[in-house]
């Protein structure tokens, strides 16, 4: 039976305290995240690495026809850049991601963002509290700053951050080549949990699936709607 990484820490911790410098540093305007169905409160971001370089694009397209490039923002950000370079494949998007105190994301999908469909989203905690609640398929997720953390967002996940302070996060897109593959491989097995993939989605599953990426309605988005329709 052919199984998916759910979930996996990779062997590497960054300095929280450079994280927090940079990131401190940094004056722009904080963008509000684009799918405003799926949260309750400040869910916000700023776009390191976008399509064309745009600062106010945050939208991670996954179409291989978008070009991604460093903003300006990341030439503020020198540790961060250097982050990047221990990923050595094609990086698409990269983003701050701030969730306010108080803010909720409720439980849905990123639909074929994950290792197995050949784009990993990568998690670098740079500021959180024990109160945020991290859930990936129904599984608390305890991530601490400058832990590296890859997360399959194929299956359902929600945050809630109940804490007093806010909590933001490095998110990098990459896409999966040998050496990653590789990456991934080297990190000993007790680190990486595994599902199998027929348990993932029932058919209700997949039709809410279907409805999140008509509401999203990009060409991406509904190509996928197309295949996933053809399979029920």
């Amino acid at each position: 039976m052919k199984t998916v990484i759910k979930y996996l820490q990779l062997p590497f911790i960054f300095s929280e305290e450079k994280l927090v410098s940079e990131f401190n540093a940094l004056s722009a305007q904080w963008i509000e995240h684009f799918n405003k169905a799926h949260y309750d409160g400040d869910w916000s971001a700023l776009p390191l690495r976008s399509v064309n370089g745009s600062l106010t694009n945050v939208i991670p397209e996954s179409d291989s026809r978008f070009e991604f490039r460093d903003t300006e923002l990341m030439g503020q950000c020198p540790y961060i850049k250097s982050i990047l370079n221990n990923f050595p494949c094609e990086q698409r998007a990269a983003r701050l991601l701030k969730l306010s105190k108080g803010a909720v994301i409720k439980e849905h999908i990123d639909a074929e963002l994950s290792y197995e469909n050949g784009e990993a989203r990568i998690h670098i905690p740079i500021t959180t509290n024990p109160q945020v609640e991290f859930f990936l398929d129904n599984e608390r997720m305890d991530v601490k700053p400058g832990e590296c953390w890859y997360m399959n967002f194929n299956l359902p996940h929600r945050i809630a951050n109940l804490g007093d302070t806010d909590r933001v996060h490095l998110v990098i897109d990459i896409v999966v080549n040998e050496q990653i593959r590789e990456m991934f491989d080297s990190v000993a097995s007790d680190k990486k949990k595994t599902i199998a993939e027929k348990e993932r989605f029932s058919p209700n599953d997949k039709k809410a699936i279907i409805a999140q990426l008509k509401a999203l309605n990009t060409p991406a988005a509904m190509q996928i709607v197309e295949q996933m329709e053809a399979e029920l």
